[in-house]
């Protein structure tokens, strides 16, 4: 049995989001699936990182230094990289403690000005197509910010939470 899924996309505001060679990649090695994500407005980019902001007592005028900040005050993840073959996000994750999954995760591909949102299961299913070592510099998170994940382009994690 075979599950065709249609993908949601909204044109991003500017150019770093899920690149088109990565779904292009994914493409060609599940023709009968595609990953499902839309891209968030500015207006609510903006809004996640107000949120953000409040949620870790970060100032607003940091943005630009947020990949900073979160590896200067998150905590190291000393037992894992994501350029490890073995790596498993949803094993990190629940090594997190978080009481409720969530139902999507939020991938923000710079200091917040574009955020992609997938499906739970297609974040921690299709890591490898998402995040891409030596040129991707991630921060995932959760709707409430219970977790928040950086996870550097050489495959070192911090995380706040």
């Amino acid at each position: 049995m075979t599950l065709r899924v249609e993908i949601l996309f909204q044109q991003p505001i500017y150019e770093k989001n899920m690149e088109q060679f990565k779904l292009d990649f994914f493409r060609k090695d599940h023709e009968m699936v595609n990953i499902n994500f839309i891209t968030l407005s500015k207006k609510k980019s903006d809004d996640a990182f107000i949120s953000f902001c409040l949620k870790y007592k970060i100032q607003k005028n940091e943005r630009t230094n947020i990949f900073n900040i979160i590896q200067n005050e998150g905590h190291y993840i000393n037992f894992v990289n994501a350029e490890d073959a073995e790596f498993n996000l949803g094993l990190l994750i629940n090594n997190l403690n978080i009481r409720i999954l969530p139902t999507n995760l939020y991938v923000c591909w710079d200091s917040f000005y574009n955020i992609d949102v997938f499906k739970y299961d297609d974040v921690i299913k299709y890591f490898d197509y998402i995040w891409y070592p030596k040129v991707d510099d991630i921060i995932i998170f959760d709707y409430s910010f219970n977790f928040c994940l950086m996870i550097r382009h050489d495959g070192i994690i911090y995380a706040l939470n």
